[in-house]
């Protein structure tokens, strides 16, 4: 199965051993060995220091085990890389709120659904906005 560069699908493919690495680390993400999946991760990163997925795959591991701070680190990395990229936004805003920096997220949930606006009803749906789900500022997101 083909995996995108990044999310625009006019980019180059990356390297093979780039390729490989990530392959293995999303199935030793999938098997529940996360250490394993984050050596592979990185090596993909390091093979193929352009390409954004590797970089989310990483994050998405590191949310999932509470290392927020690191999550938050490659994330914004993967957005500097492909500022497009709607789900490491709302990654960030998830991962913001939870550490309290609400303004933060808002403007992370903002840049996700100006890019994507299925984005709107995953927030208005996702547990993680409930502690500011009733604020002006995440309403007004939600209608504009």
């Amino acid at each position: 199965k083909v995996i995108p560069y990044s999310q625009s699908t006019e980019a180059p493919e990356p390297n093979e051993v780039a390729i490989a690495h990530y392959n293995w680390g999303m199935e030793s993400a999938k098997d529940g060995n996360f250490d394993q999946a984050i050596m592979e991760l990185h090596l993909a990163i390091q093979n193929e220091p352009g390409w954004v997925m590797p970089l989310f795959t990483l994050g998405v591991v590191y949310g999932n085990q509470g290392e927020l701070d690191k999550a938050i680190q490659v994330w914004e990395r993967a957005t500097q890389l492909d500022a497009d990229f709607a789900k490491a936004h709302y990654n960030l805003a998830v991962a913001y709120l939870h550490k309290e920096e609400k303004t933060r997220s808002i403007t992370s949930l903002r840049r996700a659904i100006q890019i994507d606006k299925e984005a709107i009803s995953s927030a208005k749906a996702d547990p993680a906005f409930d502690s500011i789900r009733d604020t002006s500022e995440f309403q007004e997101i939600l209608t504009h």
